[in-house]
């Protein structure tokens, strides 16, 4: 990642913007799983990919159109 990853900041905006009830037991469950997935994340922005070679998938049409 070229940013660091700020989990607290991260935590609280989401809260926020997601505005769903949280309870405070539950914090450090759902930190633990921001920071496995911002772990994930870094893995596949390390990953050397030519931009120019990505096949993009196609776009679903319910009816077949």
């Amino acid at each position: 990642m070229s940013n660091p990853f700020d989990l607290d900041a991260y935590y609280e905006l989401m809260k926020t913007l997601v505005d769903i009830p949280i309870q405070a037991e539950w914090e450090a469950v759902i930190k633990m799983h921001l920071a496995t997935a911002a772990k994930m994340a870094a893995i596949i922005e390390a990953a050397p990919v030519d931009p120019n070679s990505l096949e993009l998938a196609s776009v679903f049409h319910p009816g077949g159109a």
